[in-house]
């Protein structure tokens, strides 16, 4: 069983019928998608959107855990759970549910986002917002 870590932000994706691949689930690729999709439906909450002229997450790592097949239709419950609050570095952990077997994880994804100056490709601090609505998960944390 893996670690559960303080949950930030969950999101909910529907499923499409185009998400499936010919052997009748949804394709290992889309997991990807929706969450990259979850994460940026978090961010934009806190009003940070893609500007290539400005400063965001670009994607360090990624994986991502296969449980059990998922098949349209439903509806995903996807967490954002914080395993690490770096300074300028984000690791974060994923639970896939759905919303008619709640209490089933599906997969499980991981990924570590970096804040950088899109101009300069140079690593800057997580936004002081971000990092305050953080912090109180990270004093959670094990140690």
């Amino acid at each position: 069983m893996d670690k559960h870590y303080p949950v930030v932000a969950e999101g909910r994706i529907v499923m499409r019928w185009g998400d499936m691949d010919a052997v009748g689930h949804v394709n290992n690729t889309t997991y990807f998608r929706y969450l990259e999709q979850i994460r940026l439906d978090w961010l934009e909450a806190f009003g940070y959107s893609i500007d290539p002229a400005g400063t965001g997450p670009v994607l360090a790592s990624t994986g991502c855990s296969f449980r059990k097949e998922l098949v349209y239709p439903g509806t995903l419950r996807i967490t954002i759970e914080l395993e690490k609050l770096g300074r300028s570095s984000l690791k974060l952990r994923h639970h896939f549910y759905r919303d008619d077997d709640p209490d089933t994880v599906y997969a499980t994804g991981e990924v570590t986002l970096v804040w950088v100056d899109y101009t300069s490709g140079k690593a800057v601090p997580v936004p002081e917002d971000i990092r305050a609505s953080l912090e109180p998960h990270a004093e959670a944390l094990p140690a």
